[in-house]
């Protein structure tokens, strides 16, 4: 008789075989417990089957002059881009745009919105409908420049020093955007913070865009074709 209980199911194991058991609820054939995909990974691969059979070489030259404007804008933030004429058109096309709805603060502020909203449905746009990673990405660049671009304009709100454009009339203190819009909030005096603040988030998406898209070009430079089904 055996009396050691721990031999006995020793003895009892080795007679019975191995055992095979199944987490509850685990599928046959898949570890329950295994790891999934990482996110970067399901990043690359969602990138990859939408870059597939696009050249990135024609593109890099555009991702080349990104990195020489970032350069431009750490040493001035009042440097220019190519961006500068569709940002200040759509900065116009704002003001007319929500002048239709009779607020007069919405109105100043329709140039704001509609230079920072404009690029990020754009970038929404291409990313989601159009499968097109790289072309979000130069939609984050423009973003940032735009944002560089209404911080500078924020910072001025008290100095008024920076040369105004308006096609809806007379120049005067009352054309200054932030200027106004500060002054209704009671935020006048936090014009350079406030500057500062968007001036930098415009460098940080600069940066996100010009990395983001320097590796979307990585991803399609090594990325095969998909192969048409005969």
């Amino acid at each position: 008789m055996e009396t050691n209980p721990f031999r006995a199911q020793r003895r009892a194991a080795e007679r019975n075989g191995p055992a095979t058991t199944t987490a509850r609820g685990a599928e046959p054939g898949r570890d329950a417990t295994g790891p999934r995909p990482a996110l970067l990974d399901r990043v690359h691969g969602w990138v990859a089957e939408r870059v597939a059979g696009r050249t990135w070489y024609y593109r890099a030259p555009l991702l080349l002059l990104f990195v020489w404007y970032l350069a431009r804008y750490f040493g001035d933030p009042q440097h220019g881009s190519i961006f500068d004429a569709l940002t200040l058109g759509f900065h116009e096309m704002g003001h007319a745009a929500l002048g239709l709805l009779g607020s007069h603060m919405l109105t100043v502020a329709g140039g704001t919105i509609f230079q920072l909203l404009v690029p990020t449905v754009a970038g929404l746009y291409l990313l989601i409908k159009q499968r097109d990673p790289f072309g979000a990405a130069v939609c984050l660049f423009w973003l940032g420049t735009s944002l560089v671009n209404a911080g500078v304009y924020a910072a001025d709100a008290r100095a008024q020093a920076l040369p105004l454009v308006s096609p809806f009339g007379p120049i005067d203190v009352d054309s200054h955007d932030w200027t106004v819009m500060l002054m209704r909030v009671g935020m006048l005096s936090k014009d350079k913070e406030i500057g500062s603040f968007l001036v930098e988030a415009g460098k940080l998406a600069m940066i996100l865009a010009t990395a983001g898209g320097a590796w979307v070009l990585r991803v399609m430079a090594v990325t095969k074709p998909v192969e048409e089904p005969e």
